[in-house]
């Protein structure tokens, strides 16, 4: 019997709360709010960064910065160095890689859980209502914007000679202004939960990956000639030893190559993937699937299908809204961010749904809950395997770089000492990593995604932006759109606790 996902999920959770109240005393650290609350002062433009910070220290806390600040990395801490030049079409392209990848080989079983129709329509939902809410936040950061302008000019300082100016550039920062400290705190454990969960599905992914072509007696392949026979469980603490230096590395600019690699290797598999199913098995061109699909099921049998088994792993794709705030703060014309993340959106729909129907067709109810293993493992898709794993790999420490910034700043202390602090973030990487393989324990690939998905990335997409949006508008004295708020809020609410109930119980039976 595996734990509860549900009880995982609160404990973290429970735990991000409480360590800012309880560790102060311990570590001899400030409070979260005081982190998070204190008004911060900033040159002028034309001064540039190293000025302000001279040597990359913060001299009130005593801890030595990273001098990196990347799109997707920076999604907790405040990002200033990133450049607001992006073009609308860089921005697409960006969001379409936060949402594809190896999620997308999972969909076809999501469509044997969904149903064809319900499929779709769960994925057009799911995408269609991620948009709304991702440009409901990049409006949201907008007013927020503004209401602490207004409340900044109220205590600026002639005398001091420099301009006070507070920008709301993270999410956290976004639910503090329009929510309070409290919201604050719940979206910085979401987004602890969601970095962990989703690190814990790229172990999940390598480890099953590397699994079937270890214990595949039929095929040649390198991993079968190298390491015969092993165990899922043993695969996955292999990778989880070889993530850690890898997760200790804070200058994230030699991992640049990953990126189009990680574009290389996605697109390159759906590609394969279906050549595979049209010209091997089973073969005989795409009318096979075609053909087949209107012997398929076309809605799910039941709503432990639809929720418990399906549909967080559409929203583990979609609801990225806490990847978003770099990307939003790169780009040179804010406005047009709506339209960016609609065309992303709907270019990876339009992939992800062709892909997922003909996938379908080809393996029926056959379909595993990640589509690469009805491959076989010859020479040519082995090589495809791995280098998906290898992208994975490299991909890790960028998305558990929010999780780590997390936990950092909730345990490191004012005054610590550069020596000890070189071992404080060596025992938290360790302790992150070690998370991640326990709750690559819960279940499979599409067990995992669909909590990770459906909980913590829901909870961000669904049912914060319309709490945030509708707090600044009442701030604003506004109230036109708040029936629309209300209705996406209470879905988010029904999908969430749905997503939730049905994948723990599958789990635990």
């Amino acid at each position: 019997m595996h734990p509860s996902p549900l009880l995982i999920f609160l404990l973290i959770s429970q735990a991000v709360a409480f360590i800012p109240t309880q560790t102060s005393r311990i570590l001899g650290r400030k409070s979260l709010q005081s982190i998070y609350s204190r008004k911060r002062r900033r040159l002028p433009s034309s001064l540039s960064l190293a000025s302000e910070r001279p040597n990359n220290v913060d001299e009130k806390v005593g801890i030595v910065y990273d001098d990196t600040c990347e799109i997707g990395v920076n999604t907790v801490d405040r990002c200033e160095t990133i450049q607001a030049t992006e073009s609308e079409l860089s921005v697409v392209a960006n969001l379409a890689k936060c949402i594809c990848g190896a999620g997308s080989f999972a969909l076809p079983h999501v469509f044997l859980e969904e149903g064809v129709l319900g499929g779709i329509v769960a994925i057009t939902v799911c995408g269609s209502l991620a948009t709304i809410t991702m440009k409901s936040l990049a409006d949201s950061k907008k007013k927020a914007a503004e209401l602490v302008a207004v409340a900044d000019s109220t205590s600026f300082s002639p005398d001091a000679g420099l301009e006070f100016k507070q920008e709301v550039t993270s999410y956290v920062e976004l639910a503090r202004v329009a929510l309070g400290e409290k919201a604050a705190n719940v979206v910085f454990a979401l987004t602890l939960s969601a970095s962990l969960g989703v690190c814990s599905t790229y172990i999940v992914f390598i480890g099953q990956t590397l699994e079937s072509m270890s214990i595949d007696a039929t095929s040649d392949n390198i991993i079968r000639s190298i390491a015969p026979n092993i165990p899922l469980i043993s695969w996955e603490v292999g990778v989880a030893f070889l993530l850690y230096p890898l997760s200790l590395l804070r200058d994230y600019r030699i991992f640049a190559f990953t990126s189009a690699l990680g574009v290389f290797a996605v697109v390159g598999g759906i590609a394969i993937t279906l050549a595979y199913g049209i010209l091997v098995d089973p073969g005989g061109g795409i009318s096979v699937s075609i053909n087949a699909i209107e012997n398929l099921r076309m809605w799910p049998e039941s709503f432990a299908d639809a929720f418990g088994g399906s549909f967080g792993t559409i929203a583990y794709l979609f609801c990225i809204n806490f990847l978003t705030f770099p990307i939003i703060n790169s780009m040179k014309e804010q406005e047009k961010f709506g339209k960016a993340a609609r065309s992303a959106v709907s270019g990876v729909w339009i992939v992800n749904v062709v892909f997922a129907i003909l996938c379908l067709g080809f393996y029926g109810d056959d379909t595993q809950d990640l589509v690469l293993a009805n491959l076989d493992n010859g020479p040519f898709l082995s090589s495809l395997k791995l280098l998906l794993c290898v992208d994975l790999l490299f991909t890790f420490p960028i998305v558990l770089s929010s999780g780590r910034q997390i936990l950092e700043n909730s345990l490191i202390g004012p005054n610590i000492d550069p020596d000890d602090l070189v071992v404080v973030r060596a025992i938290i990487v360790a302790v992150a990593v070690s998370t991640c393989l326990g709750l690559a324990q819960i279940g499979g690939f599409a067990a995992i995604t669909n909590l990770v998905g459906g909980v913590a990335q829901g909870t961000l997409a669904f049912i914060m932006p319309p709490a945030i949006a509708l707090s600044l508008s009442r701030q604003n004295g506004e109230s036109s759109a708040e029936v629309g708020q209300w209705l996406l809020g209470i879905f988010g609410v029904l999908v969430v606790s749905s997503v939730t109930y049905f994948t723990a119980i599958g789990l635990i039976q």
